[in-house]
């Protein structure tokens, strides 16, 4: 009488290396912002949204219009990321003026470190490098102004638990004011400030 048992055969090698699949394969790297819109330039960053830069979805790459850019005289082909290393904390986009290709407007986020995730903490975490001017209101939010050296200004506007910063340098012959390189800084946020969430 028989076992019972039915033997079986394979074909191939035992020593063989399975075939790769799709989930050993390596992830895509994402080319959208929150909403789906597509970056203007491919990232080879996969870690461009990161904990260090998640506190808002804002993403200046994909929701500046280019009638702003157009409006403060920036080149829209001259787009590029702010980011030059993965995991960085800066998330976002500099643009090269028409007059002057040496000097760039930036509007980027990063996360507010810290224990206190306010304006007034980053101020305070950044007093030792910048100087401080007034602040100021757009659309009843609340403004820092700021300079690390005479050629730039930045104006920082919170969103979330982040900061969005409008970054402006200016090496131009004559070189404008730091006063008017703010006033360029103010102006920029002033036409995106819509699109930043509170």
């Amino acid at each position: 009488m028989g076992t019972g048992l039915v033997a079986c055969t394979t074909s191939g090698s035992p020593n063989a290396v399975p075939a790769a699949t799709s989930e050993s394969a390596e992830p895509e790297i994402r080319q959208t912002d929150a909403a789906g819109r597509q970056l203007p330039f491919p990232t080879e960053f996969p870690n461009r949204w990161s904990r260090n830069n998640d506190g808002t979805d804002y993403e200046p790459c994909t929701q500046v219009s280019e009638a702003t850019l157009r409006q403060l005289r920036l080149d829209v082909s001259s787009v590029a990321d702010v980011a030059a290393s993965d995991f960085q904390t800066a998330r976002g986009c500099s643009w090269k003026f028409l007059s002057d290709g040496r000097s760039t407007l930036s509007q980027f986020v990063g996360n507010i470190n810290g224990t206190e995730q306010t304006l007034s903490g980053y101020k305070s975490l950044n007093s030792a490098a910048t100087d401080w001017y007034p602040d100021t209101w757009l659309g009843g939010r609340r403004v820092l102004v700021g300079s690390g050296m005479s050629a730039e200004c930045a104006a920082i506007v919170q969103s979330g638990s982040a900061v969005v910063v409008t970054s402006v340098i200016r090496f131009g012959v004559p070189k404008p004011t730091t006063s008017k390189i703010c006033d360029t800084a103010i102006a920029f946020l002033r036409n995106t400030i819509s699109e930043i969430p509170v």
